[in-house]
């Protein structure tokens, strides 16, 4: 298994967490939301982390493509979740933020799941 170190990680999450500042000023968000929206990184993180605990197999090389597939759209709903707070404006109307949630998680993980049975399929007839 691959593990990441803890500096490259505190890094990684820095850097994310100024990226997500940084957009939200650029929205104009007031600083409470600037806050909030900040304090989601280390979440959106721990929850990609914690995901790979339900699924230990490396989806690329995990030969089941329903394993795969739950994987890759577990994996785009985070995503889609994290991408739809982090531009949400208070103002948002509810309807417009499921549906954007709806369309990234299905085009995410629709895509990652063709890319790795494509990537799968070589090795499969090889066998």
């Amino acid at each position: 298994m691959h593990t990441t170190s803890t500096t490259t990680a505190l890094l990684v999450s820095i850097v994310l967490m100024a990226g997500v500042a940084a957009t939200s000023w650029f929205l104009g968000d007031a600083a409470s939301l600037t806050v909030a929206k900040t304090a989601i990184v280390p979440l959106y993180l721990l929850a990609t982390k914690g995901l790979r605990t339900y699924f230990p197999d490396n989806p690329e090389v995990n030969t089941n493509m329903w394993e795969v597939a739950k994987f890759q759209f577990a994996d785009a709903a985070l995503l889609a979740g994290f991408v739809v707070i982090i531009v949400a404006r208070a103002d948002s109307a509810a309807a417009r933020m499921v549906m954007d949630f709806i369309w990234i998680t299905a085009l995410i993980g629709g895509a990652l799941t063709g890319i790795t049975w494509l990537q799968q399929k070589p090795r499969n007839n090889a066998k």
